[in-house]
């Protein structure tokens, strides 16, 4: 949405395609992402079915105040409304239109009538949606009605049942055929409850159509958290950190072996003569996976049977795990699902091995129902020293000692920051998971980074007003998670705690040292999303940076700070 205009959007109509959905829309809700806009009044969103249907989902709510990343869901489910003055904070919400003049969209848009929700009108998603075919192209108008303030919708979901999604998984691992979990990550800013009205709960299955675990009516899953399955016959990263003094143990076991590249579906049903389109929620299987109803697209690439610490992992970036794509994340921590396990997954492992399925370096990183979450745009960072830039000290530092042992052969680069707990609630818990790295196996002229523990700094500063002296600060070092063992150090979905003496109170602030030794010097990026308990950041608020290791073609300076 242009600052300063009235009209639609920059890419309007915005488009999802959907396709090997159930025939028949039994539950539609949309997940908004990233609304940022100085007056969030000014918004309305028309949402245009594949079949025509035509239905404003939020017109004229949130009043003036700024909204900021923010990110919500749309649903009948909602407990009310979106606020007509009030701001709109994250959360589930009913389709809501408080404006009192007809709402118009520029073409292309298709022309009035609309149908409106609640308080101008009484649709709902059901009346509007229910049994009609969610295949083919959803397109979504953004329109700013009036001057002077602008903004931006970052992306945003169609979901069809509920918002629940296979985030991580692997059917093997260094102990061997049995060594594998399956996660399941609520993609909503509310918490989720299982509730399956005709059977015990909802099933994770394998494409032999057993299932293995069954999440059972009644477990709530946090906001933006996770639920783990993992087989306890083999399941070898019970002790990853999950959340404030937890650990990555399964919410539910099996001990069925998941055969190689074999698919997996979650279902709402915990039947299996009622595993279907119709009751599937998500699935990801591979190439060589016969059975369609276990994955989605063309599946992900079938893997070399090896016994190695690898999972795929559900992008979070949106390059797909490329080394060498250095613009910033397109999807800046939002893990989306675009029907198509070959686009939506990446392959790690803690060697970066060549198993067939893309080769970079990274780790496996279970959640259960206890771990850290991701999700809202209030955990922010900022420069160490806002007086100097992003790349010139103390903001970044480049030590070019050669630590072999410590996977820093050409040397080491820390990037500082100030991390900020802008929510409204103290934070018990909160880490760093990379999604974007150059790394191994990089190319020339592309730096290898190496995720690496960091000791606490003493580190001279010069803060605002800056020239009136300078001081001292303690700068925490962030520790790189294990397990797993990353002798390698991190890569793709490694995890760097921060280490939190207390709570971090609402407003307070952390100095925080990221250590990424260089095993190849050249162009680098790195991408980090915040997660934390009881809420965390993400979405709009990722760390990135990226730049050159060499002097020669950065303002890096070169100089040592004392290690405490």
């Amino acid at each position: 949405m242009s600052d300063g205009a009235a009209g639609p959007a920059g890419t309007y109509p915005s488009t999802i395609s959907v396709s090997n959905a159930a025939a028949s829309i039994t539950d539609l809700s949309i997940s908004t992402n990233g609304l940022t806009h100085a007056f969030p009044d000014d918004v309305d969103l028309l949402l245009v079915g594949p079949g025509g249907q035509k239905m404003i989902i939020q017109s004229d709510a949130g009043g003036s105040t700024v909204a900021l990343g923010m990110s919500y869901v749309l649903s009948d489910a909602g407990a009310g409304g979106l606020p007509d003055s009030a701001e709109i904070v994250a959360g589930t919400y009913r389709p809501t239109s408080h404006g009192g003049a007809v709402d118009t969209f520029a073409a292309p848009a298709p022309a009035g009538p609309y149908s409106e929700p609640a308080p101008i009108g009484s649709a709902t998603f059901a009346s509007v949606f229910n049994g009609t075919n969610p295949n083919g192209t959803w397109s979504l108008y953004v329109m700013d009605d009036a001057n002077v303030d602008g903004g931006q919708v970052r992306n945003w979901c169609v979901r069809l049942g509920a918002p629940l999604k296979i985030s991580e998984f692997r059917v093997r691992g260094p102990n061997g055929a049995n060594d594998e979990y399956i996660e399941i990550h609520n993609d909503s800013p509310t918490p989720t409850l299982v509730s399956s009205p005709t059977s015990a709960g909802f099933a994770i299955a394998a494409s032999n159509g057993v299932a293995r675990c069954v999440i059972t009516n009644g477990t709530l899953i946090p906001a933006n958290g996770h639920f783990l399955c993992v087989n306890s016959a083999g399941y070898s990263l019970g002790s990853y950190p999950a959340g404030a003094g937890t650990i990555a143990s399964g919410n539910a076991t099996y001990t069925a072996d998941i055969p190689d590249n074999a698919g997996i579906a979650i279902f709402n049903t915990s039947l299996p003569a009622s595993f279907s389109l119709t009751t599937r929620i998500d699935a990801v299987g591979s190439t060589s996976e016969a059975n369609t109803l276990y994955k989605e697209g063309t599946g992900c690439p079938a893997l070399t049977p090896f016994s190695i610490d690898y999972a795929f992992h559900r992008d979070q970036c949106g390059k797909n795990g490329s080394i060498t794509h250095f613009a910033a994340c397109p999807d800046q921590g939002f893990a989306r699902d675009r029907n198509n396990n070959a686009l939506d997954f990446v392959f790690v492992d803690t060697n970066g091995t060549s198993a067939g399925a893309g080769q970079r370096l990274g780790a496996p990183g279970p959640q259960n129902l206890s771990a850290s979450v991701s999700g809202t745009a209030k955990i922010v960072n900022a420069t160490l020293d806002s007086c100097v830039q992003a790349r010139a000290l103390p903001n970044l530092f480049r030590d070019s000692t050669s630590t072999p042992a410590l996977n820093s052969t050409f040397g080491q680069l820390n990037i500082r920051r100030t991390i900020t707990n802008n929510t409204t609630v103290p934070l018990t818990r909160l880490r760093y998971r990379v999604d974007d790295i150059s790394t191994f196996p990089a190319p020339t002229g592309v730096a290898d980074l190496r995720p690496i523990t960091s000791p606490n700094l003493s580190v001279t500063v010069d803060r605002p007003p800056g020239g009136s002296g300078t001081s001292s600060t303690t700068v925490f070092g962030a520790t790189l998670e294990q397990p797993p063992s990353q002798p390698n150090g991190g890569g793709f979905n490694s995890s760097f705690n921060i280490p939190l003496a207390a709570d971090l109170a609402p407003g307070a602030s952390i100095d925080v040292n990221f250590r990424f030794g260089l095993q190849q010097t050249g162009e680098y990026k790195v991408d980090l999303v915040p997660e934390g308990l009881p809420v965390g950041g993400g979405y709009m608020n990722t760390l990135h940076l990226s730049g050159c290791t060499d002097a020669t073609c950065t303002e890096l300076i070169f100089r040592a700070d004392t290690e405490l």
